[in-house]
């Protein structure tokens, strides 16, 4: 009789944990006020106003989405946050949101000031993207009209995906932004946004990169100047790269980069730490603005020649700038110095500021032409 009332004591466990399983804290999609992203601006009083981003979702034979935004205002994010609840009548619900937009002014102030809602906040995902605006307010951006997806959040999730096929802005997550921020030796870097015209419509597009020293933000980089620098981060992974007026011809062409490796090693020669540079590259011919024989061999090692020295001329220009016009490591050297050399790094991390104003690189490139896409002679008139 015991082994039946245990049996059937089982059974009932058993039925019960199926059917009144359930989620403690769940809540009716209609309740919650997705929020696909946010933008951070400040407002003449000093307090802080957000535009929330919100995924309106539209029922009938087929499932609409379309953007509807919500303002809201407080002494701090989180303030501003909870109140958006005033304005839309639904609680905000983070877990979905893709980007956070940062204006210029409220980034060269303290970035940290207005983001730690979002590190602290459970419903927030550390994958999400923050750009920097070089518009006039954040807000503006979300506003944009998206080309491809309307709610344009998702536009920008997207396009920050797709990094890899251009290499014009940084490839940088909220957990990874933080991360850099908190190791002072490394200066932290963001891409950048601002809005483009476009079948008369306005636009929101990326590129170029923020430079922060710490929490603030300190400079920019425009896009061909944050290709440079993602060469010496060996952060290169495809994209095209322009090698103009080759040989004195006046014939531009377009190399498509297939793949990239960068070998940073910091040496010590004559009692000084320098960095050394190796970038191996292989590319495609994907353009060519003009007649001349770049494809043939003696043409062909006129472009390597000229690639290799124009990408070296450029990387050495950036390098040169940041570091004497900002002093920022946006390059993760001091990183570097850190892996390879410890005991080095234990005597200088401390003055790692002062180090880096008068670290020298010595660049190599080495360019390897894999072929001219489907096209084996140059293009010219018929003689």
């Amino acid at each position: 009789m015991n082994k039946n009332k245990a049996f059937m004591l089982i059974v009932i466990l058993i039925f019960s944990s199926i059917i009144f399983t359930g989620c403690w804290n769940y809540r009716e999609v209609e309740q919650l006020a997705i929020a696909a992203g946010v933008a951070v601006d400040k407002n003449a009083d000093g307090t802080v106003h957000i535009t929330i981003e919100v995924v309106n979702i539209g029922g009938g034979t087929e499932v609409t989405y379309e953007p509807k935004y919500v303002e809201s205002d407080g002494d701090t994010f989180f303030e501003a946050a909870r109140k958006a609840i005033t304005k839309d009548g639904r609680r905000i619900y983070w877990s979905h949101a893709k980007v956070v937009v940062i204006s210029e002014a409220l980034a060269r102030e303290d970035i940290l000031k207005y983001l730690d809602f979002l590190f602290r906040d459970a419903e927030a995902r550390e994958d999400t993207w923050l750009l920097i605006s070089r518009e006039k307010t954040a807000g503006a951006i979300l506003r944009g009209k998206g080309m491809l997806n309307p709610i344009v959040s998702f536009q920008l999730d997207d396009t920050m995906r797709s990094q890899e096929s251009i290499s014009v802005f940084p490839f940088i997550e909220m957990f990874e932004f933080f991360d850099r921020i908190f190791y002072k030796q490394v200066s932290p870097i963001l891409p950048t946004v601002h809005l483009v015209e476009q079948y008369s419509e306005k636009t929101p597009h990326v590129g170029g990169t923020a430079i922060f020293k710490g929490e603030k933000l300190v400079g920019f980089l425009d896009e061909a100047d944050t290709e440079s620098m993602l060469w010496l981060r060996d952060e290169i992974k495809g994209g095209v790269t322009v090698i103009k007026n080759v040989s004195g011809t006046k014939d531009n062409v377009t190399l498509e980069i297939f793949k990239s490796k960068s070998k940073i090693t910091p040496v010590i020669q004559e009692g000084v730490l320098k960095m050394k540079v190796e970038i191996d590259v292989n590319v495609n011919i994907g353009e060519i603005t003009g007649s001349t024989d770049f494809i043939s061999s003696p043409g062909k090692q006129k472009l390597i020649k000229a690639a290799e020295g124009q990408i070296e001329k450029e990387i050495n220009n950036v390098y040169t700038m940041v570091r004497d016009k900002y002093n920022a490591d946006v390059f993760g050297f001091g990183r570097r110095v850190e892996m390879k050399m410890p005991d080095v790094w234990n005597q200088i991390k401390n003055d790692w500021d002062k180090f880096f104003a008068d670290l020298e690189i010595e660049a190599k490139v080495n360019v390897n032409i894999i072929g001219s896409a489907t096209t084996s002679m140059p293009l010219k008139v018929g003689e």
